[in-house]
């Protein structure tokens, strides 16, 4: 039972085991649509074995030319090996699910040329610890009011304040809108609360509790906001002003949440892999990671802001949210 709940969570990003029971496929239950503009910093992750290419997981751009992502959305089984990178293209600065939607005029694209992961990571059979996965672009983003990277910064007092208990960040994603619905046609976002790491592993379920690895975070929800399936490896990010402008903080990337029969569960909190524990790993292949959050145009920052912080954009009950992959 404790490693189908743990595949489940696989399933959410990738979407090998579709069709069986297997289901780790999030996407966001419960929250609301966004528009061109409202969270550059995030891409999608697209399969080029198929035709059309397919959605399967999300990312969060963090240079011109690398985006991060789950582990998981990459290799489905680590006995299977690393696939090649060939088989994977980016996109970022779409609102609309599909690879070449003609309504995403703002849309940047580009095929994967390497993929980095850490050598320790082992899918279920480590409990997805050190799920986290740097995607090298064949082209470079050109950034614009579209298409930014979110912030990155390693400074373990900074990353304290933001992930402080009951602070908000906010999660995008094309995943499942509710358990057992068909992934979101257009870019969806919610915004979570941090969850208390004691809080969370104390209240989860035993077989999941294994799950929440030294190097997760919790976040969410449990009132039916969630990531569901096909949000895997989107970003989870914090907001803070710096020099008089709201800037957005890469913290964590949607990893595991506890399954259940349904497609997803939308009434428990979600994991992060936490990025401030992956700095080596990060400045092994982007030494300079941090000096590459690019400024936003005033029109797109007004936007970003009002959208996150508006009263009307959050749960209502103190709750929770899951991730994962598009497999349909």
């Amino acid at each position: 039972m404790r490693r189908l709940q743990l595949l489940l969570v696989l399933y959410l990003c990738a979407g090998k085991y579709a069709g069986s029971q297997l289901k780790i496929i999030p996407r966001i239950s419960n929250g609301y649509a966004i528009n061109s503009g409202m969270a550059p910093w995030h891409a999608g992750l697209y399969l080029k074995t198929k035709n059309p290419y397919k959605q399967i997981c999300g990312g969060t751009v963090i240079t011109k030319n690398v985006v991060v992502t789950a582990a998981h959305c990459i290799m489905t089984d680590p006995v299977d090996g690393m696939p090649p990178a060939s088989q994977f293209a980016v996109a970022a600065g779409n609102v609309y699910r599909e690879w070449n939607h003609t309504d995403d005029v703002d849309a940047q694209r580009s095929d994967v040329s390497e993929i980095k992961i850490p050598p320790r990571y082992q899918g279920f059979l480590a409990n997805f610890q050190d799920d986290i996965a740097l995607l090298i672009l064949v082209n470079e983003f050109r950034y614009n009011e579209y298409v930014q990277a979110a912030c990155i910064n390693f400074s373990a007092d900074f990353d304290e304040e933001q992930l402080e208990e009951g602070k908000f960040g906010k999660v995008v994603g094309w995943g499942l809108t509710n358990a057992n619905s068909g992934n979101s046609r257009v870019l969806r976002a919610a915004t979570f609360p941090c969850v208390n790491i004691n809080k969370c592993i104390a209240q989860s379920p035993l077989s999941f509790k294994s799950s929440i690895t030294g190097d997760k975070i919790c976040a969410g929800y449990t009132n039916g906001t969630a990531v569901c399936r096909g949000d895997s490896g989107g970003g989870l990010v914090f907001p803070s002003e710096v020099n008089g402008i709201v800037r957005f903080f890469l913290r964590g990337i949607v990893s595991t949440a506890f399954a259940t029969e349904n497609m997803c569960n939308i009434y428990t909190w979600a994991t992060f892999t936490h990025l401030l524990r992956h700095e080596h790993f990060v400045k092994a292949y982007v030494p300079d990671v941090e000096e590459f959050c690019a400024p936003p145009s005033d029109n797109a920052q007004i936007t970003i802001q009002s959208r996150f912080s508006g009263p009307d954009r959050r749960p209502k009950n103190n709750k929770c949210p899951c991730t994962c992959p598009n497999t349909e």
